[in-house]
């Protein structure tokens, strides 16, 4: 039984299960296992910290693995990458979140993504805001063609109805972008980055 309870732990703590997998695990009731848990003094993990490991141990999504070691280009690309989300990106919520018509602005968020943050690129989504008369089959070719990013991983495109005549013909010739990367951990380092910078300047 001492076997079975210290179980409960191992799993939670080092296995990374929630309360909930550890008991489908045992077949006992969800209620047991915090019982456990609290008698073995075992702190909770918070709504973030849940998230993430359910998404890790249950939906088996790869986690981002932050570059450590940068050298001095690496640094200018990091500048660069959060220079750009602080202008344009998502600041709540769980999601990195990037919307942007120039396709260089796009390609060097990604490389930061990519080179600094360590994300998986099948966590990736994309999605192509396009207005009436732009084919959305050639936007689609278009965006994953020089992104990298597969077309299975765009979500619907958003048309846009309603615009200023002749205006985003200049201004956003292949519609506009919105890159997701679904992963509060990954917003919030990005956040504080964004911190860090601001109080340096």
């Amino acid at each position: 039984m001492k076997n079975f309870y210290n179980n409960i732990a191992t799993f939670y703590l080092k296995d990374k299960l929630s309360v909930k997998q550890i008991a489908d695990l045992l077949s006992i009731t969800s209620a047991k296992v915090r019982r456990q848990l609290d008698k073995e003094h075992v702190k909770r993990r918070n709504r973030s910290e849940a998230i993430k490991y359910l998404n890790l141990t249950k939906f088996k999504k790869e986690q981002f693995v932050l570059k450590n070691k940068l050298n001095i280009k690496d640094e200018k690309l990091k500048i660069a990458g959060v220079m750009i989300y602080w202008g344009e990106g998502t600041k709540q919520g769980n999601t990195v979140t990037l919307s942007n018509s120039n396709p260089k602005i796009i390609l060097l968020f990604l490389k930061f993504l990519r080179n600094i943050c360590g994300i998986s690129d099948k966590r990736l989504r994309a999605l192509i805001h396009r207005y009436p008369d732009q084919n959305e089959k050639n936007l689609l070719d278009y965006w994953s063609s020089i992104t990298g990013i597969p077309k299975t991983q765009f979500c619907k495109s958003f048309l846009h109805n309603k615009v200023s005549r002749g205006t985003y013909k200049s201004l956003a010739e292949h519609g506009t972008l919105s890159l997701r990367y679904s992963d509060k951990s990954l917003l919030e380092m990005i956040n504080i980055w964004i911190d860090e910078y601001y109080n340096k300047l």
